[in-house]
């Protein structure tokens, strides 16, 4: 398949809505975050493992959603955490001041 075609084929498999999960791009047909799951192939989630967590999807959609991240890269910093996250363990007491993002 040409690289133009399988792009095409890529950008019609995700899909965003307002109305589902806030406009983030989901899987076409299922409510499965693209970005989750381009997240877990990169973190070395074997793809058998993904296709048992989203038993909606196929493997072609999982590589066609780790091709349209690394088409479409999230952009911005991450959110700042106020606190930390429940059964976080502190290793040091010692505390670095943040600076706050300016707007």
């Amino acid at each position: 398949m040409p690289p133009t075609a399988r792009l095409k084929t890529v950008r019609e498999m995700a899909v965003s809505d307002a109305t589902i999960l806030s406009g983030t791009p989901v899987v076409k047909g299922t409510r499965v975050p693209v970005y989750h799951v381009a997240a877990s192939f990169a973190a070395g989630v074997p793809v058998e493992r993904i296709l048992l967590a989203y038993p909606s999807l196929t493997a072609e959609q999982v590589e066609l959603a780790c091709l349209y991240a690394e088409a479409n890269p999230l952009r911005g910093r991450p959110r700042l955490r106020d606190s930390l996250p429940e059964n976080a363990l502190v290793l040091t007491r010692r505390r670095k001041q943040r600076i706050p993002a300016t707007v």
